[in-house]
């Protein structure tokens, strides 16, 4: 989210505020997608596996809204925020390092297309979902 902000703000304070909503409406677009593709796996497990009826919504998704639900009433100091925003991209950083450092070519391979492919879905659901909601907004706001 830091660089986003970054970004925007070299260019101008308009350009900014689009960034932040754009990015935050791409990040809101994941929590829909989750829903439906664990309603797809549902479908699609074989009910001779004994798999249990209920769909499983992942725990960081739905911590996710709870966190920009209280952040939208702005009850923490800035100074909180923003060290929060501080750790946060660190600790985003160390993540994304040690992914790459485990990651190998031929796990890519071995696990086959579907993750790929996976990745290509979620890729363009975001990319065409965020893109329709920001003209959407840009629509309303004119």
């Amino acid at each position: 989210m830091a660089q986003v902000v970054a970004a925007g703000h070299a260019i101008s304070p308009e350009a900014e505020n689009a960034a932040v909503i754009a990015k935050m409406l791409r990040v809101m677009m994941l929590a829909p997608f989750l829903l439906l593709l664990a309603g797809r796996v549902k479908q699609l497990a074989p009910a001779s596996q004994g798999q249990n009826s209920k769909i499983t919504i992942p725990w960081f998704a739905i911590l996710f809204i709870v966190v920009a639900i209280f952040n939208s009433f702005h009850l923490l100091p800035k100074a909180v925020v923003d060290m929060l925003v501080t750790l946060d991209t660190v600790l985003l950083a160390m993540a994304m390092a040690a992914l790459g450092l485990t990651t190998h070519v031929s796990a890519l391979k071995k696990a086959g297309a579907k993750p790929l492919l996976m990745a290509l879905l979620l890729f363009v659901w975001l990319i065409v979902g965020g893109g329709m909601i920001n003209l959407l907004v840009q629509g309303l706001m004119a």
